[in-house]
């Protein structure tokens, strides 16, 4: 197996060792296969697509300005986003019954002068459902933001000194 002991490999110089190695040509294209079946997956996959579940792991309270996970679970909060363009989100406070409110997104380009940590602004217009926004006098809509880091923030209500959200996506589990 000439190829695998040079330092310099091309393309046609595989292609003739996997002609004269019919064992190695079918390895060779199950490997090739396999990595394709991999690959295509759906888009919910991409850690940078918004499309996906998104859970709660941190709420900012900017009178304090402390970042904590510890009522996190009584403040259960979901955005799901869908490829369509809209999403649902839900929420259970503390005391609460779910609440579950759906509409449509809208991605915008953040300013290459505005921030060096927001990839992405996330705009919502809510449609249906309770009335569960988290902003300062804008009944219908959220801005969030995705950062570089691949987390998901609101903090629609910090000027008027209301919580900021924090959510991770969450992953997708494989099925077997």
């Amino acid at each position: 197996m000439g190829f695998l002991m040079s330092s310099s490999v091309s393309f046609s110089s595989i292609v003739m060792e996997l002609k004269t190695f019919p064992s190695l040509k079918k390895l060779f294209l199950l490997s090739l296969i396999s990595i394709l079946f991999f690959s295509c997956d759906n888009e919910d996959s991409d850690p940078d697509s918004i499309v996906g579940k998104w859970g709660l792991i941190e709420i900012y309270y900017p009178r304090t300005v402390v970042s904590s996970d510890e009522f996190v679970e009584e403040n259960f909060q979901t955005y799901r986003f869908y490829s369509n363009g809209t999403f649902e989100k839900t929420r259970i406070s503390e005391g609460e019954d779910l609440q579950t409110a759906t509409g449509d997104y809208l991605l915008e380009q953040v300013p290459a002068y505005s921030s060096s940590e927001v990839k992405l602004y996330v705009n919502l217009e809510f449609k249906e459902g309770d009335n569960i926004t988290n902003n300062c006098g804008q009944p219908d809509g959220e801005q969030l933001m995705l950062r570089f880091n691949n987390q998901l923030d609101n903090f629609s209500a910090i000027p008027c000194d209301g919580p900021g959200y924090i959510f991770q996506k969450e992953s997708k589990k494989p099925s077997f």
